[in-house]
């Protein structure tokens, strides 16, 4: 039986970042995985985002007080960068320092060499300047960065509660979502604006197409919202501040189809997003997106299928048992590294 401890896990985002291993966490045993929050006898330690990293510092306050933090621990541990995005921004400058045996992530970008375009806050759909963020990641490292085998869909654990898919549809588009977002920085860095320009980008967009179509965009109650989104054939889930959002876990459980950008950069695990199968893609900055709406809407009984597709591929990948399973193969691979060594 391997032991886990978790470090303060209601501790700020923490708390979300380890709230899947609590779903899970009698199931592990039938994994060999015991885990606790109190107890000191242990093998490994799961250490947080809160206890490395603070993005309301400089980037450099962050990394030494994140150093300081894990210098005093004697045992061996592994990192959980809980940010919903592929940036790196603030955890890879930790990891490469420490002594953690591995990074997770919820999800990162596929390959390691993507890495070197310097970001914005690290986050590719935000943009690149020169004062962008990037990583020249060692191949050593590169392998030691893994997939926390989960992202926002497993902390909702209500959302396969699918409600019978409405056939009579009489709304089109559901682009109800907020596009304000107060000042935010991370290590000095403002963030905030983005998120803004790119939520607003598609309503303008869209705006061109009202005289057309029956489009839904003002803020409602969540009922009426809900109402709202059922009741529509097509909704846009723009990026907030990471790429998978709440929303997408929405349409499928009210099938609605989901138009969202493009999400083949992404590298997460369950990843459900194909493009044309389980969602319509677009470009971030939604310079297709009118084209896609007329597209799909002009024979919309053609492209039905969608719902039902991402539909079943959430209920195929999202299980607990395939969490496990992931888990279990982390420390069996673990185990065959440590005995080759």
């Amino acid at each position: 039986m391997i032991k886990i401890k978790i470090l303060n896990p209601t501790k700020d985002r923490n708390e979300p970042t380890f709230r899947p291993f609590f779903y899970i966490k009698d199931m592990l045993k039938d994994y060999s995985i015991d885990i606790t929050t109190e107890s000191d006898d242990y093998d490994f330690l799961f250490v947080g985002m809160a206890d490395f990293i603070n993005k309301n510092t400089s980037l450099t306050e962050s990394v030494e007080q994140g150093l300081e933090n894990l210098s005093k621990i004697t045992g061996d541990y592994f990192l959980f960068d809980g940010q919903d995005s592929t940036s790196l921004f603030g955890a890879y400058e930790v990891f490469e320092q420490s002594d953690a045996i591995y990074l997770f992530k919820n999800q990162t970008l596929n390959t390691r060499h993507e890495y070197k375009t310097p970001y914005i806050v690290s986050k590719w759909f935000f943009g690149e300047n020169d004062l962008g963020v990037s990583y020249d990641i060692p191949k050593k490292n590169w392998d030691r960065i893994k997939l926390s085998g989960w992202n926002l869909g497993q902390l909702l654990q209500y959302y396969k509660n699918f409600q019978p898919v409405n056939n009579n549809k009489n709304i089109d588009i559901c682009a109800i979502y907020s596009a304000e977002h107060g000042h935010s920085e991370e290590h000095g860095i403002r963030n905030d604006l983005f998120y803004i320009n790119h939520r607003k980008g598609a309503w303008e967009t869209i705006s061109k197409l009202k005289g057309r179509y029956d489009i839904r965009s003002s803020k409602l109650p969540f009922e009426e919202y809900i109402n709202i989104l059922y009741n529509s054939k097509i909704a846009l889930s723009p990026f907030g501040m990471g790429e998978v959002c709440f929303r997408d876990f929405e349409c499928a459980q009210f099938g609605t189809m989901i138009i969202k950008p493009n999400m083949s950069k992404v590298r997460t695990i369950p990843n459900v997003y194909v493009d044309g199968e389980t969602y319509i893609a677009v470009n971030y900055d939604w310079s297709d997106l009118e084209e896609k709406i007329e597209k799909v809407l002009g024979n919309f009984t053609e492209y039905s299928y969608i719902i039902d597709n991402f539909r079943n591929k959430l209920k195929d990948e999202y299980t607990l048992d395939k969490l496990c399973l992931h888990w279990y193969n982390i420390f069996k691979n673990l185990n065959e590294i440590e005995e080759e060594n």
